[in-house]
């Protein structure tokens, strides 16, 4: 069973790619993350040609959670 500490740091864990961060947000492909990424819909940045956000910030994107988070 995971303790505190790797909860916090799964949370944190960096996803790399518009196809992971889809699948993490339940899209349907990447394509729609990319929509939703460029829109400001998902929360992301750009490092170079990929995307990369976390799973903590796209779970409070999706529950309507602004207040903050981490930055990636």
């Amino acid at each position: 069973m995971p303790d505190e500490t790797t909860k916090i740091y799964d949370h944190d864990r960096p996803i790399w790619g518009a196809s992971a961060i889809a699948r993490e947000a339940g899209l349907p492909d990447r394509a729609a993350a990319y929509h939703l990424l460029e829109a400001g819909h998902l929360p992301g940045r750009k490092v170079g040609r990929r995307w990369v956000s976390t799973p903590g910030q796209i779970r409070g994107a999706l529950v309507g959670d602004r207040s903050g988070g981490h930055d990636v």
